[in-house]
């Protein structure tokens, strides 16, 4: 009886342990409003193309120098998670090669 109690109690402990693994990463995200007019007005044109799953991603280091600021996008994707971390990717790529310190954000509504 004890054996199977035992057992019992680890799979149930395995079993949580895989379900608390299994959360998705949630990527930092900055509001529309917070960003500088450049990057809302890049936001503008390309939210028609986003549909429900499309997202964009942006980092700067500057509100004003549109050279130190980044805006990209990931539209043709099935999973909104993919198209975060693609775009994600994409931004972490483009900052080293512009040399941009800000952190890489999510856009938000």
């Amino acid at each position: 009886m004890k054996n199977v109690l035992s057992l019992m109690i680890g799979v149930m402990l395995c079993a949580v342990n895989t379900y608390s693994l299994a959360e998705p990463y949630v990527y930092p995200s900055v509001h529309v409003h917070d960003l500088p007019s450049p990057l809302q007005e890049a936001y503008r044109t390309e939210k028609p193309n986003l549909g429900n799953i499309g997202r964009c991603v942006t980092s700067y280091d500057s509100s004003m120098d549109q050279e130190k600021m980044i805006f990209t996008c990931s539209i043709y994707v099935k999973m909104s998670a993919v198209a975060e971390r693609k775009a994600m990717e994409r931004c972490e790529q483009m900052k080293l090669k512009r040399n941009i310190k800000g952190p890489c954000k999510v856009i938000q509504e």
